[in-house]
C-alpha cells in the first residue's frame, strides 16, 4: 500500500486520478490502451467498479496473478489521503516475476503519487 496526504477535495483528486497521464515515464514505460484494458509490461489491466473507491482495475493477465489493484481519497485532517493498494495473490513463475519488480513497482507508485501531488498545487 502506497499513500499520499494531498492538499485539494476528494472531488478534485478523483478527477485527477488517471493511470496513463499521471504515469512517471521517467520511471517506467506508460500503460498502453488495448482494447479497453491496459498493458503494462506483462500484465493486463481491466477497469472495474469498486465500491468507495476512485479508480480501480483487476489483472486479467498473466493468469497465475489474480490480483486488483485501486485507488482511494478519503477527506483527512483538512485534506485528502490518496491510497493504492493492491490485493491478491502469484502463483507459480509470477512470484519470481513479483520479487523481482516489486521496487519497481514502488517506484512508480511513488512517483504517481508525486505527481498527484504537484497537480493539485
Amino acid at each position: 500500500m502506497h499513500e499520499r496526504e494531498v492538499d485539494g477535495s476528494v472531488a478534485e483528486v478523483e478527477e485527477l486520478l488517471d493511470v496513463v497521464a499521471l504515469w512517471p515515464t521517467e520511471v517506467a514505460p506508460a500503460p498502453r490502451p488495448e482494447g479497453d484494458a491496459l498493458r503494462v509490461g506483462p500484465m493486463l489491466w481491466e477497469r472495474v467498479d469498486r465500491d468507495g473507491s476512485a479508480l480501480a482495475f483487476r489483472v486479467v493477465s498473466p493468469p497465475q496473478l489474480d490480483a486488483e489493484h485501486w485507488f482511494d481519497a478519503t477527506r483527512r485532517n483538512g485534506g485528502t489521503t490518496v491510497r493504492h493498494t493492491i490485493d491478491g495473490r502469484a502463483d507459480g513463475d509470477v512470484v519470481a516475476v513479483w520479487e523481482r519488480i516489486e521496487p519497481l513497482h514502488d517506484q512508480i507508485m511513488e512517483a504517481f503519487l508525486d505527481r498527484v501531488e504537484v497537480e493539485l498545487v
